[in-house]
């Protein structure tokens, strides 16, 4: 099953939405309280690391099929701003504690590794996943990390999901770090990394 991977647009955010969600509802759900919304107008806007700007999508037969984000330490944390003025304007007088159950996460995922390419929001429509789209999208990232000059290609998963771990070390992943959850219904992570050089 071979794709083709674009930037996404605007007009992708039925389908990309919820592969971004698939990629992590549990931790969706805790953070952001009934995602579904949230993450739509996130996605419109284009500004957080849920924006269409910041994705790519799997076509298939002109059908999008999966979707990938992939940026560095530095754009995560210029990014911030505009998942914070999104949070704000969509949880207004709630926003504090969405803030708190944020900050509390990203004890288990924290900022992406220095000097690496890292993916996020990977996800596979469920009818084509074991057919290869997750794979390609990984590869894909590789590539536009080698070209780009970083030194390595990063991402975390969560232990619940031994399939996506299993699939990220078959393609040479190695953990690096890893990290207990004391977040109830959150398991632990792992931080696992590429390496280009």
């Amino acid at each position: 099953m071979l794709i083709t991977i674009r930037t996404a647009h605007i007009n992708d955010a039925d389908p990309a939405i919820n592969y971004i969600l698939s990629s992590g509802p549990l931790a969706f759900n805790y953070v952001f309280n009934q995602p579904l919304k949230f993450l739509n107008e996130s996605f419109l806007r284009g500004r957080s690391q849920f924006g269409f700007q910041n994705h790519h999508v799997a076509i298939l037969n002109e059908q999008v099929v999966g979707s990938i984000a992939c940026f560095d330490r530095n754009e995560a944390q210029s990014m911030e701003i505009g998942c914070i003025l999104d949070m704000l304007k969509y949880y207004r007088w709630r926003f504090p504690a969405a803030a708190i159950r944020g900050l509390r996460f990203e004890r288990i995922v924290p900022k992406p590794v220095k000097h690496s390419l890292y993916i996020a929001h990977l996800g596979v429509d469920e009818h084509c996943r074991g057919q290869g789209v997750g794979k390609q999208l990984i590869s894909w990232a590789i590539d536009k990390a080698r070209k780009q000059g970083y030194q390595s290609v990063s991402l975390d998963v969560a232990k619940s999901n031994p399939k996506a771990e299993k699939l990220y070390l078959s393609l040479g992943f190695q953990q690096i770090a890893y990290r207990k959850s004391s977040i109830t219904g959150i398991s632990d992570h792992a931080t696992l990394l590429y390496n280009l050089r």
